[in-house]
């Protein structure tokens, strides 16, 4: 993955959180909220969660190892063609109502397609004597366990706006589409298959997340909880992999294209408790 990514984008959540949370704390000191003198309904127990939203692909860390044994490592710069495609996630979890909560979400992403120019070879040979990527396809769904921290109400602040930091493991499905490679101009087998298309495949990853965000309870005391949520989050959905089988003619590579698949995600969502008090 892209460290350097990752160092800013955890970067920017600590800063909207030092900032959302700074905030609503001299809110809280005046025993205020953002919206007035309401207070939230009880929340405590079982809840589930829906969201929707939109995720920015990105794409690092791309090869392939070609068929013949002598072949080089083939690095490249592979890229989403579509700037933000969909996410939804439903979840079902447990809100002890003093600053901590946790459940369990099923997400799902929009396709994406790909295109993966060359960006270097392990012999130091040049790209225009090799082949670039250039159709392949991305989609993205899993199951992840969340851990939600809300400071304000772990101090006692029962407000109808509360911050949160969150956190997440699980495990992401990475479906990658047929994949196309096509022979550059220097290439010398350039008269033999130039281009060639290989089968896609699933493969299943460790996947993590880290964001921030706030909720709040848009109801009023006596009626049923319901809770509004926008929140930022990075996720990193491990490695995808296309297949190595070829759709039309050729011999297996011996690692089919391959990357590391990471998204800025922001949803906004809505939590309702199961339980009514």
């Amino acid at each position: 993955m892209n460290h350097k990514k990752l160092i800013n984008s955890i970067s920017v959540f600590f800063i909207v959180a030092m900032i959302s949370f700074s905030a609503t704390e001299v809110v809280a000191q005046e025993d205020q909220s953002l919206f007035g003198k309401r207070v939230a309904s009880v929340t405590y127990g079982p809840y589930t969660r829906m969201e929707m939203g939109v995720a920015k692909p990105s794409l690092d860390n791309a090869y392939w190892l070609p068929p013949g044994a002598s072949d080089p490592r083939i690095d490249f710069d592979a890229s989403a063609l579509e700037d933000s495609v969909g996410f939804g996630s439903i979840a079902y979890g447990y809100d002890w109502q003093n600053g901590f909560r946790a459940d369990v979400s099923l997400f799902t992403t929009g396709s994406s397609g790909v295109t993966a120019p060359c960006s270097g070879a392990s012999d130091a040979t040049s790209c225009t004597t090799h082949a670039d990527i250039t159709d392949a396809s991305i989609k993205t769904s899993g199951l992840m366990g969340n851990v939600f921290y809300a400071p304000l109400e772990a101090r006692g602040s029962n407000s109808i706006f509360q911050p949160f930091v969150v956190a997440g493991i699980g495990l992401a499905s990475n479906k990658v589409g047929e994949w196309t490679r096509t022979k550059n101009p220097d290439n010398p087998t350039i008269g033999t298959d130039p281009v060639r298309t290989f089968e896609g495949d699933t493969t299943t990853s460790l996947a993590w997340s880290v964001g921030v965000g706030a909720s709040l309870q848009v109801t009023r005391p006596g009626r049923w909880p319901v809770i509004v949520e926008l929140a930022l989050r990075h996720y990193d959905f491990g490695s995808a992999s296309g297949g190595a089988s070829p759709v039309t003619s050729g011999r297996e590579p011996i690692q089919p294209f391959t990357f590391d698949n990471t998204a800025q995600v922001l949803t906004l969502g809505v939590r309702i408790p199961l339980r009514r008090y």
